[in-house]
């Protein structure tokens, strides 16, 4: 994934080794912090009944991560894990949580929402992860309680504290979308050239996001490197995209784009073996334009842009089947 501050790169900490990696960002909190149920964190509380920012408060065999990179103002399809006290990820199909957001400035006893979270695989029968879709209504600090098996005599549930801001670094709901030129291809080895699918779609590389806009068409457009992406997502992220495209390709556009700056690996056929990422100064590989013209924190990303130019959805990480149909079907109601 992309490396910019923030919460993003805790989802590659969490593939990688599991949730030994400390949380970044205020909203999230290491196993270290997580303190039981009649216990104290680490650091004193600025509201009683939850944790400072950046520890988790509650059972140690439930220890929540918000893994999306951002909470603004309005609506927010939010991803969140847990784990066990041995730093295993424990979200499973068989284990129901209930999500429960609390205004902590004005009612830090009463939650303003008490939402079920939707399992998803976030790595095929090895990770996952719950979806929810929570309305802040305004900027500043919130609680999040995970409550894992609800109303049972197993019911664990832990606290943390997180920050709502006031605008969002990628295009907001409802904002108009960044004509960026990204690159386009008109064969397979022009797409070979730009994209690490190993099995393109030529139609998503026959348009810029210049372009789609230009077209006045609706249009879904996904950040994703196959080949770079560290998450173990992207691939999937652009395959659920290219699995609903023949239901809507005569009245949707689409468009991929890779984040990264790519050229073939030398002495390689192109198409046939991968390409390699330009690097920077520093080693690192180099982003596209667009990446910081749509504020990208992380990569996949998915949005589905209207025919008025605006953004109508959006998704970190993969689009799920179901809540992308849904997306597309909106636009069209």
């Amino acid at each position: 994934m992309i490396n910019r501050p923030g919460r993003g790169p805790l989802l590659v900490a969490i593939l990688a080794i599991g949730v030994t990696t400390t949380a970044c960002g205020a909203a999230t909190g290491s196993p270290a912090a997580t303190t039981d149920a009649g216990g104290v964190p680490s650091v004193a509380p600025s509201y009683p009944g939850w944790p400072a920012s950046g520890a988790i408060l509650g059972n140690p065999n439930l220890v929540p991560f918000l893994i999306s990179s951002e909470a603004v103002v309005g609506r927010n399809r939010l991803l969140v894990t847990v784990a066990d006290r041995t730093q295993a990820l424990i979200a499973a199909p068989d284990l129901p949580v209930e999500l429960r957001f609390f205004d902590l400035a004005t009612e830090p006893d009463t939650p303003v929402t008490d939402l079920p979270g939707t399992f998803q695989w976030l790595v095929q029968d090895t990770k996952g992860l719950y979806v929810v879709n929570a309305d802040f209504s305004h900027a500043g600090e919130w609680g999040l309680e995970v409550v894992a098996n609800v109303s049972t005599a197993s019911e664990l549930r832990s606290r943390l504290v997180f920050s709502v801001t006031e605008t969002s670094r990628t295009p907001a709901l409802g904002a108009a979308a960044p004509p960026s030129d990204t690159l386009v291809a008109s064969d397979l080895e022009g797409i070979f050239r730009i994209s690490t699918d190993t099995t393109p779609d030529p139609s998503f590389y026959a348009l810029s996001i210049r372009q789609a806009l230009a077209a006045g068409k609706p249009f879904v457009v996904v950040f994703a490197s196959p080949l770079l992406c560290v998450s173990q997502t992207c691939g999937p992220a652009l395959d659920v995209v290219k699995g609903i495209a023949p239901a809507y390709r005569d009245r949707l556009n689409f468009v991929h784009v890779e984040p990264y700056e790519l050229q073939p690996a030398p002495g390689l056929h192109v198409g046939r073996t991968p390409l390699q990422p330009v690097l920077d100064a520093t080693g690192r590989p180099k982003t596209v334009k667009a990446v910081t013209e749509w504020g990208l924190p992380s990569e996949p990303y998915v949005f589905v842009i209207g025919s008025d130019g605006t953004v109508k959805a959006k998704f970190e990480g993969v689009a799920y089947h179901d809540e992308l149909v849904a997306a597309l079907d909106d636009l069209f109601r």
